[in-house]
């Protein structure tokens, strides 16, 4: 293979300038050599003469992935190659079993699978021990998050309640560890257990070593739709206490409640931004839609004594979470294999083919399944108005919070970047592809200190998606979830291709651990 290629014929929105302009992109290795007026014979290098209209566009990086589990048994994400992204950041809402002691990763495969996979076999497994499981291995870069949640279960395993002196210098060490081993910041899941143990005081406590490393603190709030405000509110707290950088994992809310959050983190003198894509439906474990976390707060053993048991059970179905009127929006996503007809039907329609209650016979399903379900919730109070206001805003980078576990998937994983881009060129190409690139890429690699990544420039890590004259298209749907979007014509990871017109590049390998 050529180590010099040539890209030409197409605009270049580098994710610098106002507009895309024309101009060549030349590669050198693994970086960019030269953006503008390049000029090249084939014999000096490979030449790829862009289709008339194509658009060339940092690679994309998608801000919050669930992917450590393909990433680990394959090394590629194909429904997110295919959107031109070429890093993805794992380690997402606390929960990883990246980080994990063999422990904590036998509690995250039955409590977390249905969103992040199982690590099999489960085993000790340092942000430096995935990168050697990965080494030349990735066709995508990934960065990864050490997770606040994994380190307390590490520490102090389903224990409630405030981490104590000696506990906390423990976790701030891992934190330290993590870093040293190329983690680019620390996710929290304020919803999940035992993420959810911890409060703003003492996360604040064991998150001071990212001040010093200039990594961000990144938190799926305690609060979101009518409690954004708060949640956004433990954000900055935690900002102040440790003196740092924060982000929002897929904010959605009023728009008015959320910008007066802002206003008030930035009135502090905190720096807040956050990442969403375009969905309104959300998509996580079946357990934490429908099951209080108090029933979840011994593990899952106590969980599942708990729907064992009559009374626990009459008490969850007399609340409002297992009525017929909330199940019509919850839709089945991962599922054990015997349940796998039922994939993609709302709760209430699968309860309905065995003619039994929709909460009977999703505590059942549950149960059987020992936790191993996820599914979607639909939001009707995400309007298509706060979608568009959230993706236009300039605190925002894309995040696709992509599952690629279960029969029927969130299609966010496999189309977000590409619903999304339909947002920034409403107002044209030239100017609207230089915000899909701030968006998509820019934004995203300054929030994660990438420092030479997500920009078109000389010098920069040569990770490119090219865009076909038709755009960047996507096909996957709630009734189709796996549908891979079109028009990313080439991308480029480390100046390798590794995706071309529809189909996994046949060249070397080139991703790797990113920081």
């Amino acid at each position: 293979m050529n180590s010099r290629i040539l890209l030409r014929g197409g605009l270049v929105a580098d994710g610098v300038g106002d507009t895309a302009v024309p101009a060549a992109v030349l590669i050198e290795g693994e970086a960019i050599a030269a953006v503008g007026a390049v000029g090249a014979s084939p014999g000096e290098c490979q030449v790829i003469d862009l289709a008339p209209g194509s658009v060339v566009c940092p690679g994309f990086i998608d801000a919050h992935a669930h992917a450590e589990g393909p990433l680990l048994a394959s090394g590629r994400v194909d429904g997110a190659l295919a959107q031109g992204v070429t890093t993805l950041v794992v380690g997402q809402d606390g929960e990883s079993w990246v980080g994990a002691t063999a422990a904590t990763a036998r509690y995250l495969n039955r409590y977390f699978g249905p969103v992040n996979g199982a690590l099999e076999p489960a085993r000790d497994l340092s942000v430096a021990a995935f990168g050697d499981a990965v080494a030349g291995r990735l066709a995508q870069n990934v960065a990864v998050l050490a997770s606040q949640g994994t380190i307390r279960h590490n520490i102090a395993g389903m224990t409630p309640g405030p981490l104590g002196p000696a506990d906390r210098a423990a976790a701030r060490d891992q934190v330290e560890n993590a870093l040293a081993d190329g983690a680019v910041g620390l996710s929290s899941g304020l919803d999940y257990l035992p993420s959810r143990f911890g409060a703003a005081e003492e996360v604040a406590d064991i998150a001071r070593p990212l001040a010093a490393a200039g990594r961000p603190y990144v938190s799926h709030l305690r609060g979101y739709g009518p409690d954004v405000a708060a949640g956004l509110a433990e954000l900055a707290e935690v900002a102040r206490g440790a003196g740092i950088r924060v982000h929002a994992s897929h904010l959605w809310g009023k728009p008015g409640d959320i910008e007066a959050a802002f206003g008030r983190a930035a009135a502090a003198g905190v720096a807040l931004t956050f990442d969403m894509y375009s969905y309104r439906r959300s998509s996580t474990i079946l357990a934490m839609l429908l099951l209080p976390p108090e029933v979840q707060a011994s593990g899952p053993d106590g969980t599942l004594a708990a729907l064992a048991d009559p009374g626990q059970r009459a008490e969850l179905l007399a609340g409002e979470k297992l009525t017929d009127a909330y199940l019509r929006n919850v839709y089945l996503g991962c599922l054990p294999a015997g349940s796998a007809a039922v994939a993609g039907l709302s709760v209430a329609e699968a309860a309905a083919r065995s003619s039994r209650p929709a909460g009977e016979w999703v505590l059942d399903l549950i149960a059987g399944a020992s936790l191993g379900v996820g599914g979607h919730l639909d939001r009707p109070a995400l309007t298509e108005d706060d979608l568009a206001w959230l993706s236009l805003h300039d605190r925002h980078c894309a995040g696709s919070d992509g599952i690629y576990q279960g029969q029927h998937p969130h299609p966010r994983g496999y189309s977000a970047f590409a619903a999304l881009a339909g947002h920034y060129l409403a107002g044209g190409r030239e100017a609207g592809y230089q915000r899909l690139a701030r968006h998509l890429a820019a934004n995203a690699a300054d929030v994660y200190g990438l420092r030479d990544r997500g920009r078109l420039r000389a010098g920069m890590a040569a990770d490119i998606c090219v865009i076909g004259p038709g755009g960047l298209t996507a096909r996957a749907t709630y009734d189709a979830p796996l549908e891979l979007a079109t028009g990313a014509d080439f991308v480029l990871v480390n100046g390798a291709i590794a995706w071309q017109h529809g189909r996994p590049g046949t060249g070397p390998l080139a991703g790797r651990l990113v920081s």
